[in-house]
């Protein structure tokens, strides 16, 4: 499966940005010290054979915009919001099966159960739709709010990426 991330970085203009937010793809797929494999590939906008150059939502996206841009402040509003939506929704979906299941079900996870739990504490993966300039997963807002808090908002970049799981 397919899905578009988002990587926020300092940079001084879109072409360092999609350097540094290639390197924290980079280790997302493996690549790196202290890599994971939480994605099997990804591609930047910049390349040509990318899924969502042309995207319904956003038109032609380029491969970096300022945050301070309407289209960095949707791409990045946009990522929180269904971030917080699938995240509540699969609480929701996890409530009705432990009310439902005796423990020793949810040990032998049935209904996947267990993979639900699994992919609600997830740092990096499909359940995580943003990230920061090292790979790591920015999982809610206030942990999003915070990272721009911590930096120079005028010089953070959104790179949206195509990324394969």
């Amino acid at each position: 499966m397919h899905m578009l991330i988002r990587v926020l970085v300092p940079a001084a203009d879109a072409i360092e940005a999609v350097g540094i937010a290639r390197f924290a793809l980079d280790r997302l797929i493996g690549i790196g010290e202290g890599a994971s494999t939480a994605f099997d590939y990804y591609k930047t906008l910049d390349e040509s054979t990318a899924r969502y150059r042309d995207h319904p939502r956003y038109g032609e996206l380029d491969p970096a915009h300022r945050l301070s841009s309407a289209t960095g402040k949707q791409l990045l509003d946009d990522a929180i919001e269904a971030q917080a939506t699938w995240f509540i929704e699969t609480v929701a979906t996890l409530r009705e099966k432990l009310d439902t299941l005796e423990p020793i079900e949810v040990m032998d996870d049935v209904d996947l159960v267990r993979y639900d739990c699994y992919r609600l504490g997830q740092f990096a993966g499909p359940s995580v739709w943003i990230y920061d300039e090292h790979g790591a997963g920015l999982r809610s807002r206030s942990a999003v709010d915070r990272y721009i808090e911590d930096r120079d908002s005028d010089s953070l970049w959104v790179v949206p990426a195509d990324v394969h799981y």
